[in-house]
């Protein structure tokens, strides 16, 4: 065997990363005891989730983490006896900023059905390197359980390089020997060491022992013959047992968020299927949430053993955000990716979790309408991506809706609470979509329903439109978009009668109106919902809408343009006017030019601009000039 160390250089720039770490993403030096449990506990899992494929590996050793102090030598070293490293896995995990062991242990290791292993905890990387805050010195000295090859000691200084050496005579898992800075002594201190422990790693299911030299008072030296830890997983406790510091020091080690959760959820299922539940909700969204190929942060768990990291099986995608863990006694250990997703109980956790998260909104909607507002304006798009996804829960998102209306200002309603404050009479809901909510709220498609004093919904975002063709109506009551044609049915008779009066009065300037814009309108029309302005485009009652539209573009997926309906104010002046030029001068282009900046003024209405800007500009000042 070689004496000799490999110097490497890292894969990434350690020191700027460092830097980071070490002035931005921690806001406490304590922390770095947290992140080093937690990657013993992720690698003593990884050796339990071994030991059901290959039993050889089991043993009758206690599975344990120990931290050891050594005032002399101003070391801290925290030690597991977990799965360890080989050479080429410490050069990986250990040289790249930010690597994750677990995802690499789970894409290189196959169970005896062909199936991968499903995914398990840890990130070996940028939580390892907040060690470097208290020592400027880190040693890592590892060995491969199982293994017969010899052991490897890892160094840095946290600069540039590091190397790598193999030794005689190392355990198999991995120590990590902290070379403590000047000034961090307090983490010599057995008393402080306990309480960090209890204050960030209780729910740790492993024990961890904080050992002490002979110089130790007899009290500590007692202390250290027994775990610190409870060893009882926080989600296994009663939530009256558990403090609100607890949960959320759990929920940073659960999501790397160091922002606290905005809500909780502690849900014990029992029954023909028992399961205990930890659900947080984010205090914001991250962009990632909205992509197609986001993992859920939902944990799985089967007897205290880590099953999958990111079991997006336990809840609907369009819940994705919700990060947590599922403890189920009655799953096998050995269940695959495969079966997982076919499993019946699992189904049966799906569905109970499922309805629990939801009632879990609906009451903090009812109970809590500020809290409510805050999740509803990160995740509400989320919400409504279940709308047009889960048919069975459709109705339950619904109620959870909150929405803009033509009166509520800056404050959305909810629209369960709004529909039930409707007329008894009322059958139909009118909204208008579009990107800006305060351009919607002066919108002239308004004008339809406003001396009737209707409420109508103003929808901004991208996914409204498929959520509202999805939906089609809501507790008994019609939804009906503004921007499309009416439907002669949902006329009133006196309406029904206004616009055959208006067709025929007009029936030759409709004609010329038509020709004249062409294959640029579908139809041209008289519509009684025009008060006050002389026209508006309207799209084809089948039309899935421009927002539609837009989002399917970014799918890559193309519909093809609609064309627009020019509907016309029958007792508006400037119909008229037009009719008047139709009966005197029709041959000349006077009233040629005012079809189209008729048609161009409904484009600009309608949210968009004229086709041709440069011949619209010119018709306007040849209107203004007289000539």
């Amino acid at each position: 065997m070689s004496d000799r160390a490999r110097k490497l250089k890292f894969k990434t720039e350690t020191k700027k990363i460092l830097d980071i770490v070490i002035n931005s993403l921690y806001s406490h030096p304590d922390i770095f005891l947290r992140e080093l449990i937690s990657n013993s506990s992720d690698a003593l899992d990884k050796l339990r989730f071994m030991m059901l494929t290959s039993p050889e590996l089991a043993s009758d050793r206690e599975l344990r983490i120990d931290i050891i102090p050594d005032k002399d030598a101003r070391t801290l070293t925290v030690r597991d006896n977990g799965t360890g490293m080989t050479d080429d896995e410490m050069a990986t995990e250990l040289g790249t900023i930010a690597h994750s062991g677990s995802r690499g242990f789970i894409e290189a290791m196959d169970m005896s059905d062909g199936e991968k292993t499903p995914e398990l905890i840890g990130q070996f990387g940028v939580g390892f390197y907040s060690a470097f805050m208290v020592a400027d010195k880190v040693e890592v000295l590892s060995r491969k359980s199982g293994s017969d090859e010899p052991g490897q000691r890892w160094s840095s200084t946290g600069h540039d390089t590091f190397s790598i050496k193999q030794e005689d005579n190392i355990p198999e898992g991995t120590s990590i020997i902290l070379h403590l800075k000047e000034d961090m002594s307090e983490y010599l201190d057995g008393y402080r060491l306990r309480e960090l422990v209890r204050k960030y790693s209780d729910f740790i299911s492993y024990p961890v022992y904080i050992e002490t030299g002979e110089e130790e008072e007899k009290e500590e030296e007692e202390e250290s013959k027994k775990p610190v830890n409870t060893q009882k997983p926080i989600w296994t406790r009663s939530e009256e047992e558990v403090k609100d510091e607890e949960y959320n020091e759990f929920y940073s080690h659960l999501s790397f968020d160091i922002q606290k959760p905005l809500s909780r959820l502690v849900f014990h299922a029992e029954g023909t299927t028992e399961f205990y539940s930890l659900l947080f909700l984010p205090s914001t969204r991250t962009m990632e949430m909205l992509m197609p190929d986001y993992k859920t942060g939902i944990r799985l768990y089967v007897k205290k053993v880590m099953i999958k990291e990111e079991a997006d099986e336990l809840l609907p995608r369009y819940l994705r955000f919700i990060k947590g863990v599922v403890e189920s006694g009655d799953l096998p250990l050995n269940i695959s990716r495969e079966t997982l997703q076919e499993n019946r109980t699992v189904r049966i956790i799906r569905k109970a979790l499922t309805a629990k998260v939801l009632s879990w909104f609906s009451d903090m909607l009812e109970n809590d309408p500020e809290q409510y507002e805050k999740f509803f304006m990160n995740f509400g798009d989320l919400l409504k991506e279940g709308i047009y996804s889960d048919v069975q829960q459709r109705e339950k998102l619904a109620d959870l809706l909150m929405v803009w209306t033509s009166r509520s200002g800056d404050e959305r309603k909810s629209l369960r609470k709004l529909v039930e404050d409707l007329p008894e009479d009322t059958d139909r809901i009118f909204y208008i979509t579009g990107s800006d909510r305060k351009e919607l709220a002066s919108s002239p498609y308004l004008e339809s329903v406003g001396k009737a004093d209707v409420e109508v919904l103003l929808f901004d975002s991208p996914v409204d439109e498929f959520m509202l063709q999805s939906l089609g109506e809501y507790k008994g009551k019609k939804l009906i978009s503004l921007l499309k044609e009416v439907d002669i049915e949902d006329l009133t008779k006196a309406e029904k009668a206004e616009k055959k009066n208006a067709e025929e009065t007009y029936a030759g300037l409709l004609e010329y109106i038509k020709d004249q814009l062409g294959d640029r309108v579908e139809a041209v029309r008289f519509s009684p919902r025009l008060k006050d302005s002389p026209c508006i485009l309207v799209s084809d009652r089948n039309d899935p809408g421009e927002m539609f539209r837009q989002m399917m573009k970014t799918m890559n997926q193309e519909i093809p343009e609609a064309k627009k309906i020019l509907e016309l104010n029958p007792v508006h002046p400037v119909i008229s006017m037009l009719q008047e030029l139709y009966d005197k001068e029709r041959s000349g282009d006077r009233l040629k030019n005012y079809v189209n900046i008729l048609f161009d003024l409904g484009q600009i209405m309608a949210g968009g601009r004229p086709g041709d800007p440069v011949a619209f500009g010119k018709r306007i000042t040849d209107l203004l000039s007289g000539t």
